[in-house]
């Protein structure tokens, strides 16, 4: 629904001006609001529905009265987020005094609308789980359906994808049941959203153009704003900064005409986030100033950690280092307070780098440190992600296979007794329909085990370069470490970074650099023996695991690996391009005590092998 400012309803104290009243048609309008039958492209718009409505109205109608109110506590306060909390509060209370669950429990949903602007969306989770649990009591699958989509919006906020994709698939689930077609057209952008943040770009590209074509047909700007801005959104995930551009512009340009000041401040929010990411700081820093403005005329806090981090990613890239820092500690607080794990793995690479520009290395240092464990949080939760996932398509494909089976077994039964004559026959159809039904078994359990080694081999390799991820090479270089302990032999690894690795990105553009990266790889693997093993540890950085190897040794394989990208002249766009390599090399001593310290001192001998000059080998003592 599109939420405006507006005069205050009934429940506020002025009493509505009724002119003709008609139950059912009110019922109606209400039922349509609802749904979301009528698109609300403006103000205007809206202000003319809740007219209509309160003209509708019959005088004396209590329970009509709370229907009234809950859907102008969803218009009337979109540039107001205090207001409409206020009021979403005051509807809750007089909706639980009445006993009337269904007002309540759509207070409760618009009351956490509001709660998420003014703090978080985790403090928004009650209202919305009190609204689940009412709507279950009163078995309205409608109610159910709505209040599911607002708990899986917050979820997938929080970073907990598996479980708004079950909301938001009941809730599709639910308004098919109920034939509510526009709610469940309108809930693929949901949908689509999480497979976006789990990285199934294909998908969400599809659910987003199928739900273009939905909102182009009813004419709803408000619907066709939020597939641009999440088209915006797919194409920066999928490293084409400038290609969300346009879907971002096009998606302030109908915020604007809606005139909701929350939807305009996203829409700059989001082009700032591209414009940092094309280098385009400046522009990137005006359009944070003014999306500060949208959020902080509505009252609206929630996307206060994002604001500080683009501003202090700006003032970085114009040279503004020491704001920059001020900025990203504030934005590091607020960042935490939201509990937004991506968020912050960002904040501190970009710091890192802020840093290192103020000659703070240690400080650099250790913001790449707090930006690996982030990421290794991220691939933890990611990994349970996917199993949860697993976890319930194998459930729910199980349960549907058991419910046919139900229903057959009961069929069978029931035309036994009818036809005893014919008992033969039918036992002949349940001894084919028995083979149908392991067939289909058989089918769902090969399908589910060809998508599960998919996705594990997915969650082992590095997309972009087919080596190992960070979480695969840790883990090899566990085994390789226990392995030497047991064998007692010798173990080095290396920790490779390429130098200046940035300016590629800055001249070239960031695709070039993925083209540049997967080269190099190539040559690299082409450089180790058979039983080295090569992973991607993040960005521009690799580890090589050297099993039955000393220092002496590693120290060879390194001077190689150097020698070989020193020479290897990566081509990109036709341009030649010379690159180095920097690497620390460390044997594991009888006494270290795992593999993350000798990853340590590889790490260490890596950056003392870039103080001294670059494209250079450093042992660790």
């Amino acid at each position: 629904m599109l939420l405006l400012a507006a005069a205050p309803c009934a429940l506020a104290g002025p009493p509505i001006q009724h002119q003709a009243h008609d139950v059912a048609a009110f019922d109606l309008l209400v039922r349509q609001l609802d749904n979301g039958d009528i698109p609300l492209n403006d103000q205007a718009a809206a202000t003319q529905a809740l007219e209509r409505l309160g003209a509708l109205l019959p005088p004396g109608d209590a329970y009509r009265q709370r229907r009234y109110e809950y859907v102008y506590c969803f218009l009337a306060f979109d540039n107001d987020v205090k207001g409409g909390y206020a009021y979403a509060g005051r509807g809750t209370e007089q909706a639980q005094k009445a006993g009337d669950l269904e007002a309540e429990s759509n207070f409760r949903i618009c009351r956490g609308l509001y709660q998420s602007k003014l703090t978080t969306e985790r403090d928004a989770l009650p209202d919305y789980e009190a609204a689940i649990r009412i709507a279950r009591r009163l078995e309205n699958s409608r109610l159910i359906a709505d209040a599911l989509t607002w708990r899986g919006s917050a979820q997938s906020l929080l970073g907990e994808q598996a479980k708004a994709l079950f909301d938001f698939l009941e809730a599709q689930r639910l308004y098919e049941t109920v034939g509510n077609t526009t709610a469940a057209q309108s809930n693929l952008i949901s949908i689509a959203t999480i497979y976006r943040r789990l990285g199934e770009y294909g998908k969400a590209g599809d659910y987003l153009r199928q739900s273009m074509q939905s909102a182009q047909r009813k004419g709803d700007k408000q619907e066709q704003m939020v597939v641009y801005m999440q088209q915006g959104f797919l194409a920066t995930e999928r490293g084409d900064p400038a290609g969300a551009v346009a879907p971002l512009q096009q998606a302030l340009a109908l915020a604007r005409e809606t005139g909701s000041r929350q939807s305009v401040g996203s829409a700059l929010l989001a082009l700032a986030e591209s414009n940092n990411a094309r280098q385009r700081h400046a522009e990137a820093l005006q359009q944070v100033q003014a999306a500060t403005k949208e959020f902080q005329a509505v009252s609206d806090h929630s996307n206060t950690g994002m604001l500080l981090l683009q501003s202090a990613e700006a003032h970085a890239g114009l040279g503004q280092h020491e704001l920059a820092a001020r900025e990203f500690d504030l934005a590091e607080a607020s960042v935490r307070q939201s509990r937004n794990m991506r968020y912050l793995a960002e904040l501190y690479e970009e710091r890192s780098r802020n840093q290192e520009a103020l000659g703070k290395p240690a400080a650099a240092l250790a913001d790449l440190k707090l930006k690996m464990e982030t990421d290794a949080a991220l691939a933890r939760m990611a990994k349970t992600q996917l199993t949860t996932l697993m976890s319930w398509q194998f459930d729910t494909e199980r349960r549907e296979l058991e419910n046919r089976k139900l229903a057959a077994d009961k069929a069978l039964k029931e035309q036994q007794l009818a036809t005893l004559e014919r008992v033969r026959g039918w036992q002949w159809l349940a001894i084919l329909l028995a083979g149908v039904l392991l067939l289909l078994m058989l089918w769902l359990a090969w399908r589910q085990l060809r998508q599960s080694r998919h996705l594990h081999r997915l969650a082992l390799t590095d997309a972009l370069t087919g080596i190992s991820n960070r979480r695969h090479i840790e883990y090899m270089l566990g085994e390789a470490v226990d392995e030497a302990r047991r064998s007692q032999q010798e173990l080095a690894v290396i920790m490779l970074d390429i130098d200046h690795f940035k300016r590629v990105n800055d001249s070239h553009g960031h695709p070039a650099g993925d083209q540049v990266l997967e080269q190099l790889v190539r040559v690299c693997l082409g450089a180790l023996r058979q039983h080295d093993r090569l992973g991607r540890m993040g960005g521009e950085e690799f580890l090589v695991v050297l099993p039955d190897t000393d220092l002496e040794g590693g120290l060879q394989v390194a001077e190689r690996l150097r020698a070989c990208v020193a020479a290897a002249r990566p081509v990109v766009d036709g341009v030649e391009l010379q690159l180095s390599i920097s690497l620390g090399v460390a044997q594991l001593r009888p006494t270290e005590s795992g593999a993350a310290s000798l990853v340590r001192r590889a790490d260490a001998a890596l950056y003392h092998a870039k103080d001294n000059g670059r494209n250079r080998v450093e042992a660790a003592p």
